[in-house]
């Protein structure tokens, strides 16, 4: 699907997978595509079933993805950048790739900076996060527990992990 938000072009798809649900979309490198993928992202999670616990977790998703988009926004250049966020097994996985093949370098920002503080808050808000180089340049990637109540039967202690695209 595609759809225009603000002046960009957004092209999406949403798929169920079995014990999963994904939303891949790409956006091109200009300020705007923060509050789209925020927003896009948001509207996932809230369409699929018994996705999250609490607000807070939806909330710490979208923050998590605003802090990758804005970086590769920031410091990749002008090719598109490709967001992609899964459920599966109950955890979130965040994916956002762009075609720079530096790694991001996480630091202290001085506190009087006014940036300099993304990668930092992802490493705070998620169980895990990284980088892993792909042929096109990197993927920025977090994993967040979801928290799924017992009673949702989406998840299963068998669950597969989840599925990776960045490669």
């Amino acid at each position: 699907m595609r759809a225009r938000f603000l002046g960009v072009v957004v092209t999406d798809s949403w798929r169920p997978l079995v014990e999963a649900h994904q939303l891949t979309f790409t956006l091109p490198p200009t300020p705007v595509a923060v509050p789209v993928a925020r927003r896009r992202v948001r509207e996932a999670i809230a369409a699929w079933p018994a996705v999250l616990a609490t607000p807070e977790a939806v909330d710490t998703v979208e923050l998590v993805v605003s802090e990758l988009v804005t970086n590769a926004v920031r410091y990749a250049g002008h090719q598109p950048i490709g967001v992609r966020a899964q459920l599966s097994g109950g955890v979130v996985r965040v994916e956002v790739s762009d075609a720079s093949h530096a790694a991001p370098k996480p630091a202290l920002p001085d506190k009087d900076s006014e940036g300099g503080r993304g990668l930092f808050l992802v490493g705070v808000l998620a169980d895990r996060f990284g980088t892993t180089p792909t042929g096109s340049g990197k993927c920025c990637w977090a994993e967040i527990e979801a928290a799924v109540p017992p009673s949702a039967g989406v998840v299963s202690a068998s669950a597969p992990p989840t599925q990776r695209s960045c490669t």
